[in-house]
């Protein structure tokens, strides 16, 4: 009777082989998980980047329509902040140019050209909204047809 009280002592606990199967499991549910709070946390980025940038078109088309007819028009741009947002700033070197150091990642270009079938009475108002300081496009730009009446 004592050897097989012995072969069973010998034979209690898990293999290698268990253990390995249980690590690769295991690991493989947290990279699971890390990849899903990663892809979550990168999507809302996007989408707010995404919102922030129709906003700042929605505010320009607005502006623009609001303004009245002006013949000597002149380019411009506004700096916009998306983490602690304020009222939009413009561009202090003017059109195209760099915005201020601070909280500012959109940047609206707007700029004005006489329409070529209407040169007087037409203007095509263009809005270009470009990530910033990386400087790159987001989404397309819009135009805007301004007449004088």
């Amino acid at each position: 009777m004592p050897r097989v009280k012995d072969r069973r002592r010998a034979q209690s606990g898990a293999t290698l082989v268990e253990l390995l199967v249980s690590l690769v499991i295991a690991s493989l549910a947290l990279a699971l998980v890390v990849g899903t709070l990663s892809t979550g946390l990168l999507d809302s980025t996007i989408a707010k980047r995404n919102t922030a940038a129709q906003a700042v078109l929605q505010y320009e088309m607005e502006a623009i329509s609001a303004s009245t007819f002006d013949a000597a028009a002149k380019p411009y741009s506004d700096c916009f902040a998306t983490e602690s947002p304020t009222s939009p700033q413009a561009a202090p070197g003017g059109f195209q140019t760099a915005c201020p150091g601070g909280p500012y990642t959109l940047r609206a270009d707007v700029s004005m050209q006489w329409l070529a079938s209407a040169p007087s009475t037409v203007q095509v108002w263009t809005v270009n909204v470009t990530s910033w300081p990386s400087d790159a496009a987001l989404g397309s730009q819009i135009s805007l047809y301004k007449v004088d009446r």
